[in-house]
């Protein structure tokens, strides 16, 4: 009896550690969708619980975003992304792109914007997988398309979707897992080379006032 309690009290301790070990991993879980989210005063709160169990590259990155000093935290994001790799490369990456495109930089931020398109599976998880309505699938794939839309309520991507079509502007409504929520997003046909489709994108920002982001199929 008392090697078979020993037994289960060895197990125990082994199922304890991996549990303790895994939080202790990443006591951050959703600091970065938080991020996502631009749920920035939360982010502010949640950053003074984790940052000493944050690698220094992310305190680094998750601090900067509060620094009113414009040009600091661009020379911050640039050597942010020419010195790490992951997430916090990807979205130093993403920063730099809005302030180049701000700044009128446009060849520039389209760099950044392309880097962000090309390794969007780095904030995205495996399970994330886009799953196509039956009605309403893109046929191409390999090829890039612009969304202007992503909304809990398939009613709301319905109404984005039929003012696009009073506009002669094709679309359609991809529906898509992103971080256990069912999104769905209005995909705008994008052009062969990524360049082409940027310059549409921006187009169409300037004619509807769209926000967008480009993906990659």
């Amino acid at each position: 009896m008392k090697k078979i309690n020993n037994q289960f009290i060895a197990k125990l301790l082994i199922i304890l550690f991996v549990l303790t070990a895994s939080t202790i991993a990443r006591p951050d879980s959703d600091i970065y969708s938080l991020y996502q989210n631009r749920a920035f005063n939360k982010l502010k709160e949640r950053l003074k619980t984790v940052k000493a169990s944050l690698p220094k590259a992310e305190q680094l990155f998750f601090e900067t975003l509060f620094i009113s000093d414009a040009e600091k935290a661009f020379e911050i994001y640039k050597e942010l992304f020419n010195k790490n790799d992951g997430k916090v490369k990807y979205f130093s990456a993403e920063r730099l792109q809005e302030y180049y495109y701000a700044k009128g930089y446009y060849s520039t931020a389209s760099d950044y914007e392309k880097y962000l398109v090309e390794h969007r599976e780095l904030v995205e998880n495996n399970t994330n997988t886009i799953i196509q309505d039956i009605e309403e699938s893109p046929e191409d794939t390999d090829k890039y398309y612009i969304q202007v839309g992503a909304f809990g309520l398939r009613d709301n991507a319905e109404q984005m979707k039929k003012m696009l079509d009073t506009q002669k502007i094709d679309s359609k409504i991809i529906t898509r897992e992103v971080q256990s929520k069912t999104l769905y997003c209005v995909w705008i046909p994008g052009k062969d080379e990524f360049n082409d489709t940027l310059n549409y994108a921006n187009e169409l920002k300037q004619l509807y006032h769209l926000d967008f982001n480009i993906m990659k199929e």
